[in-house]
């Protein structure tokens, strides 16, 4: 509140400043109050007339409060917080402003975005899980469809922003102003080692580059660096995607904690290998694994559906470790001795054909090209998150894999039949 003051003082020319401040935590509303008191105090020094109102208020419930009201400018730091599909929040939104809300910071968004006039600007800070994944669509589809990025501000380190409450979501900070984007408008994009340090990267990009109005998906890219931009260049000059190569990806079938009494030791009678994230590594699956989770999945009728054909598949870890080098952790699964089929846990994207396994090479050669710089360098500049989602991975322009005459760049090394990674340093074609 006080930050307020200060700018419109400092901005000058401005004789009123009307502000509504929404809270319900009653903690942080005894420290509102304060802010306010001294913020009076500070705009009754320099001749501005300053009307506060506290609203101890659920914001979502914009009708109550807001009364009909619109606003120049909303400023938000919103809770984050899973709304499940019968949550009231997310009932409000939906049905108020027509936008189905997955996670609390973004119903706060769409409400504030609804209450700005024509021309207002909504500033915020919050995770950058909404840039990408299927379930924020229709909310990205709204926002970018209303508003259009001016600024975005990201950070280096996902623990240093909000590091003294353990923290760890990778976090973004945008200005955002009520209008469409037009033709040559840019966004400026600074890059941050914390809250504190200043830009230490900044950079004009083209808004058609960081929101696409040909993307059905609306993924938001927010490259922190030139190089990063040209990363996506060259992925999106890439001859082909999964679909037009006969490929699909889907979650891996199992979800274990719902098939308690299917899981079995490895080699157990009438079970079939059960891969999961820990058995991806570096040079291909390794099963059976010595760890507490189950390697073994009973066959019955129930299970056959859930099931795949033993053979060579592309896996893909949904979650990784922020530990972890790639964001995005592929490996060619090969067939096991002796078994006809295998089953994939639900934290694995498994690429297949029809339900079917791949050819030995394009599952070596896709592999290869998912573990490449240029994916994981790409992957980072829309996915605020550890998880590589089955839609992030289905709009990835890849090589033409399947084409015999591929450029030898994309051809598994001749010198390791295990290490599927890959060094992107010759020209794309």
């Amino acid at each position: 509140m006080l930050a307020l003051v200060a700018a419109a003082v400092e901005m000058g020319g401005l004789k009123r400043l009307s502000v509504d401040l929404v809270e319900t935590d009653q903690q942080a509303l005894r420290l509102l109050k304060a802010a306010v008191e001294a913020a009076h105090l500070v705009a009754e020094a320099h001749g501005l007339r300053l009307e506060t109102r506290i609203v101890d208020h659920d914001f979502c419930d914009s009708s109550s409060w807001a009364r009909g009201r619109s606003f120049d400018a909303a400023i938000l730091n919103p809770p984050y917080m899973k709304l499940g599909a019968s949550d009231p929040c997310r009932g409000m939104v939906r049905r108020h402003h027509g936008v189905d809300c997955p996670n609390l910071y973004a119903a706060f968004l769409a409400v504030a975005l609804a209450l700005l006039r024509d021309g207002g600007r909504l500033v915020a800070i919050t995770p950058r899980s909404f840039a990408n994944g299927l379930y924020f669509t229709g909310f990205r589809r709204q926002l970018t469809e209303a508003a259009s990025f001016r600024r975005v501000i990201l950070f280096d380190r996902r623990d240093r922003v909000f590091g003294s409450s353990s923290v760890l979501q990778e976090t973004v900070i945008f200005s955002m102003l009520k209008t469409a984007p037009g033709a040559g408008d840019f966004v400026r994009v600074e890059t941050w080692s914390d809250h504190l340090s200043g830009a230490h990267e900044v950079h004009d990009v083209p808004h058609d580059d960081v929101v696409s109005t040909n993307d059905p998906h609306r993924f938001i890219n927010l490259p922190g660096r030139p190089d990063v931009m040209r990363a996506a260049e060259r992925v999106a000059a890439l001859p082909a995607d999964l679909q037009s190569l006969g490929l699909t990806v889907s979650t891996g079938p199992v979800v274990d904690f719902r098939c308690r009494d299917f899981l079995t030791a490895a080699h157990a009678e009438g079970s079939v290998p059960l891969i999961y994230p820990a058995n991806i590594k570096q040079a291909g699956v390794e099963w059976p694994l010595n760890v507490r989770k189950p390697q073994g999945f009973r066959v019955a009728p129930r299970t056959l559906r859930w099931l795949f054909p033993n053979g060579h598949y592309v896996l893909v870890k949904r979650f990784t470790a922020k530990e972890e080098r790639r964001r995005v952790v592929a490996c060619v699964h090969s067939p096991v001795d002796a078994y006809d089929l295998v089953a994939f846990e639900n934290h694995v994207n498994v690429v297949h054909r029809d339900r079917g396994p791949l050819e030995r090479s394009e599952a070596e050669a896709l592999a290869g090209f998912l573990n490449s710089e240029l994916v994981d360098t790409y992957f980072r500049m829309f996915s605020g998150s550890t998880q590589v989602n089955a839609t992030d991975l289905r709009r990835l322009r890849v090589p033409a894999v399947c084409d015999p005459l591929r450029s030898s760049l994309f051809d598994p090394p001749h010198s390791s039949a295990t290490d599927h990674r890959i060094r992107l340093e010759a020209p794309l074609p």
